[in-house]
């Protein structure tokens, strides 16, 4: 059978008119056809919103198997492979390839680049922050844009009919910098730098000097503070250089003025109140040390950013700290703190894993609802605001270190991504609620004579259901209650994460469902990971033995935490468990994770798999894990 012909069969079975039928044999609409279709296209053919759904999951089963089965970093190979080349001859029409190709071609002239503020205050270089104005800004160029051109383009964005945080256009003196610091020449262009240098975006920075000139015979300019300005460590107090707390008061700038009262601190010029983290040192070699340089690696391009968690706060630390939009622009080092006040001395990449784990178990736990499948809630205490830094949380995770919440509701999350429901939503539902509702509702949905009656409205009753249900209209009230819960509740979570999470466009529907599934752990993914010495004593062979016996009797709960411990992600993360052997005392005797190098040290003295199980769980059963190795 064809794939046009079981198409219209699978329609013809759900009681579609012949009038339908034929109109969709007549534009030629097969399965491949379907699967390019949007949700708004389709519903122009096809009226009811649930044949829709159940034909997309039609044609997506009905791929064939070589493409359903192409692995995650294969689709991402071949994403960047099309970005880099002309795409290939595609299964669409001749006439459909050229419309796609020709908006390419216009679009070859010009080129995306970055531009930021740099100012200089007594010969050193500060980057110009978002809030005081700066921050870097995407524009798209033209290839031959020179010099000139983006300096126009730069003081349009810093400085908008002739002001800026810092003062008027007329105080400064302008020039173009490269993204090495360097000045750019005249005769250069956006696309012969891009030709020279070779890489993916290039930034561009606008100079600033303040001209000697102005009043107070001094080229420091200070900008504009708030009244009773207190920052610091705890972002509560600002210190001095003896570390006692200041208030910074009765700071004042005139317009037009740059004379600068400040009746609190003694003398500020070397202040700088982008600075807020730590102890302040007005001397130079301090504050140089906490610039944000230029220099030609990418990755060096990131400032530094401090991220203090204190153990029992997690939720609340990590929303204020990613309340700043900066945040993703910034390679983060974290600092915990337990509840005693002591620091963790570890550090490196497992610990931030660990932490976007510990931040997600409590946001799971405070701010969700739903079974196995969660759910936001909106709370009075969590703002528009308070949800899109969650969303930047998501979004720095996701890109610095492959993590997703993939606890949230999928359908949820195709709401936020793409704007349309990919999944079945009753599926999700079913693991919305608790068992022993899923239960009634599923028997009712596969037998609705078998199900009480009376139990059923119970539970429908508890979700809003305001319909005496029959055998026939029971799937589509159940389908208005999943949606209910699973998307018009959390819309206004949804509006919020839209406005961040658009970042990740480059994921696809299959790509975030194959993600979803290949990021849950497994007793069987697990023990792939597992890597042991090539040659074992006969000790530690039956060690590994009890490793491997024991990862087949983890519950899904504790799967997780064998992984967190291991890895310091919950998640089937790519990458191998190297698992190693040690000679340990009795009374020392315990397992020993390296997240950042997923390393497992086992002893290899234990006499029987009770005792090995049992020193395990207590290692698991902890509420709190101290990373000690640095």
């Amino acid at each position: 059978m064809s794939e046009e012909n079981s198409v219209i069969e699978f329609l013809r079975d759900r009681g579609l008119p012949e009038e339908t039928l034929q109109v969709l044999q007549n534009e030629k609409i097969d399965r491949d056809i379907i699967l390019l279709m949007e949700d708004h296209s389709l519903s122009k053919y096809i009226p009811s919103y649930g044949d829709r759904i159940a034909l997309f999951n039609f044609c997506r089963r009905s791929e064939p198997l070589s493409k359903r089965k192409m692995g995650l970093f294969e689709k991402l190979r071949n994403k960047m492979k099309l970005r880099k080349t002309q795409p290939e001859k595609s299964l669409l029409s001749k006439d459909h390839d050229e419309a796609e190709i020709e908006p390419k071609k216009k679009l070859s002239v010009t080129r995306m680049i970055e531009v930021g503020w740099i100012n200089e205050v007594k010969g050193t270089l500060k980057q110009v922050r978002t809030k005081q104005g700066g921050g870097t800004r995407k524009v798209k160029m033209s290839k031959e844009a020179g010099k000139t051109e983006i300096l126009h383009e730069a003081k349009k964005l810093f400085f908008p009919n002739g002001n800026s945080p810092r003062g008027k256009e007329s105080l400064f003196t302008f020039d173009v910098c490269d993204f090495q610091q360097n000045p750019l020449s005249d005769d250069i262009t956006i696309g012969k730098m891009y030709e020279l240098v070779k890489l993916s975006v290039l930034r561009f920075y606008l100079k600033t000097v303040i001209k000697a000139d102005t009043e107070g015979g001094d080229s420091t300019y200070f900008p504009s503070l708030p009244t009773s300005v207190c920052v610091g460590a705890t972002q509560s107090e600002h210190y001095s250089t003896n570390n006692t707390p200041v208030l910074i008061e009765n700071i004042l700038m005139e317009e037009g003025d740059i004379a600068v009262q400040a009746s609190a601190l003694g003398e500020l010029t070397n202040s700088d109140n982008e600075i807020n983290f730590g102890p302040l040192d007005t001397s130079d070699e301090i504050l140089e040390s906490t610039l944000l340089w230029l220099s030609p690696s990418p990755a060096e391009n990131e400032e530094e950013y401090t991220l203090t968690i204190h153990h029992a706060n997690c939720l609340t630390d990590m929303i204020t700290a990613f309340s700043n939009p900066e945040i993703l622009r910034q390679n983060i080092h974290v600092r915990r703190l337990f509840p005693d006040g002591s620091e963790e001395p570890a550090c490196g990449s497992g610990v931030m894993r660990d932490t976007l784990c510990h931040f997600w178990e409590e946001f799971y736990e405070r701010c969700t609802l739903g079974n196995s499948c969660k759910v936001p809630f909106i709370r009075h205490d969590f703002t528009y605001e308070t949800w899109k830094a969650i969303a930047r949380i998501i979004l720095k995770g996701y890109k610095d270190c492959g993590y997703l919440p993939i606890k949230l509701a999928l359908p949820f999350m195709h709401e936020v991504l793409f704007g349309s429901i990919y999944a079945d939503i009753i599926e999700y539902f079913f693991e919305y609620v608790s068992y022993s509702e899923k239960e009634t509702l599923a028997t009712a949905l596969d037998t609705f004579s078998a199900v009480d009656e009376a139990e059923l409205m119970d539970v429908l009753d508890d979700y809003g259901c305001r319909r005496k249900v029959t055998s026939t209209s029971y799937r589509a009230t159940l389908f208005e209650i999943a949606h209910k819960e699973l998307i018009q509740k959390p819309m206004f979570v949804i509006d919020a994460w839209k406005e961040i999470l658009q970042e990740m466009q480059f994921i696809t529907v299959d790509l975030l469902s194959q993600q979803y599934t290949e990021l849950q752990p497994t007793c069987q993914k697990v023990l792939k990971q597992l890597e042991f010495p090539i040659a074992m004593s006969p000790k530690e062979n039956e060690v590994s033995k009890y490793l491997k016996k024991y990862i087949r009797e983890l519950t899904k709960s504790n799967l997780c935490k064998f992984l967190r411990y291991c890895t310091g992600s919950d998640l089937n993360m790519p990458g191998i468990i190297y698992v190693q052997f040690e000679e340990m005392p009795s009374f020392s005797r315990r397992p020993i994770a390296r997240t950042c190098g997923r390393v497992l040290h086992l002893s290899e003295n234990y006499e029987n798999y009770p005792d090995f199980r049992s020193e395990f769980n207590g290692i698991l059963d902890c509420n709190i894990w101290v990373m000690e190795i640095v």
